[in-house]
């Protein structure tokens, strides 16, 4: 029994993986072969079962977690059951718990300070029916809630017991109007890497796939492919595991709100976001075969003025810029079971390309980059008998290197 044991846990180990979920999937009408080889061929892992045109029922649930199985998928269901009380639930549970598609249910999204009880009694019914898959709960920005990191994020983690979430879940978008970034980004981004270390539990964050017009008036852009890469690079450096694409599929007739198109637009057929998409997710995977097992212990920001929650790399970091005006993100990464060091550095500008050279400490003896080819480390451009690394850069991009 205690090898079994020993067994058991050692392969709940193994299946530790950096996972990419979208929300949208396609929708019941586009449930065919066709549109889940375009999901596969951009490494998505998760589908949220949720959106336009999306069946939520138990057919519409069992039809996708079916497709999903073909294609090696995961799906977490949303059924309309999960607010008819208790025996629905159990139902509900009992329909998709054997299938081996299922990851996950989704219980709800954004719930604020006076739902939030409801929200994680809903969740603790469904994990004590099925214990093995996420009950996933997406939580508003900080800008949204009072007191959000310790009465709002640590309530909700008390009332919900932290062995029972799978992710610390969350949404802000970065790209508003008139080029505009939302200005609490990276404070949001920082707040959710403390509590999750705080706590061990794992990060995740909505990636913005999409524009947004209400009433005609803009308030949130479409990204560009830049601003999809920092988006991407800015989430791995505080320490994402689970980054969310919101939304895939492109949403129409939506009353007052104007959706523009997104991944894949409302008639099946890929647009220009699709190629970035596809590219980052690529990347993602691969280094999140190192991201994975990785905790973002500190994260610095430099440049000429900082935005809210950030400071300044301390005088002793491990990399020192060599021009302290470029807008560059600094993360010391370590590894959970060898102490292992790593950093991660972003080109925080999303307008222009950055070739920086950075000052290494000399306690350094070797620097390799992980490569987003492979995954594996490679040779980077560190040189021992000056202590320097000298990097090129697109707009948002970030780059990571395991320290020796």
């Amino acid at each position: 029994m205690t090898l079994l044991t020993s067994l058991q846990v050692s392969a709940q180990k193994k299946k530790e993986e950096f996972l990419i979920s979208i929300y949208s999937p396609p929708p019941a009408k586009f449930l065919n072969d066709k549109q889940y080889q375009v999901l596969k061929d951009a490494y998505v892992d998760i589908l949220l079962n949720i959106g336009p045109g999306v069946k939520s029922d138990k057919e519409g649930n069992l039809q996708t977690l079916d497709l999903a199985r073909k294609y090696g998928f995961k799906v977490y269901v949303f059924d309309g059951r999960l607010s008819l009380g208790d025996d629905k639930i159990r139902e509900m549970v009992s329909d998709y718990k054997a299938h081996p598609a299922l990851g996950g249910y989704y219980i709800t999204d954004e719930p604020d300070s006076a739902r939030l009880k409801s929200a994680v009694d809903l969740m603790n019914k469904v994990k004590k029916l099925d214990p093995e898959k996420d009950a996933y709960i997406n939580h508003l920005p900080d800008w949204a809630v009072n007191n959000y990191e310790h009465g709002f994020l640590e309530r909700y983690i008390k009332l919900a017991g932290k062995e029972n979430i799978n992710y610390l879940a969350y949404d802000n978008y970065p790209y508003k109007r008139k080029q505009k970034l939302e200005k609490t980004y990276f404070n949001n981004l920082d707040i959710i890497r403390r509590v999750g270390l705080k706590y061990n539990i794992k990060t995740s964050s909505c990636l913005q796939s999409f524009g947004m017009y209400v009433s005609g008036v803009e308030e949130l852009r479409r990204p560009k492919a830049d601003e999809i890469r920092m988006n991407v690079y800015s989430n791995l450096a505080y320490g994402i595991k689970n980054p969310v694409w919101y939304p895939y599929w492109t949403q129409d007739n939506m009353s007052s709100i104007t959706m523009s198109l997104c991944v894949i637009d409302s008639a099946g057929v890929k647009t220009d976001m699709y190629e970035p998409f596809r590219q980052m997710n690529g990347e993602m995977k691969r280094l999140g075969k190192t991201l994975i097992n990785l905790d973002a212990q500190e994260v610095y920001h430099t440049g000429d003025s900082l935005w809210l929650g950030t400071v300044r790399p301390p005088a002793d970091f491990i990399l020192k810029i060599q021009d302290e005006k470029a807008d560059f993100i600094l993360s010391r990464l370590v590894a959970k079971s060898s102490g292992e060091e790593y950093v991660m550095v972003v080109n925080r500008s999303f307008k222009q390309s950055r070739k920086m050279t950075f000052q290494v400490k000399d306690s350094v003896k070797k620097m390799k980059e992980i490569s987003k080819i492979n995954g594996k480390p490679v040779k980077s451009s560190f040189r021992a008998e000056t202590h320097q690394i000298t990097e090129s850069f697109l707009p948002g991009e970030g780059k990571l290197f395991q320290i020796n």
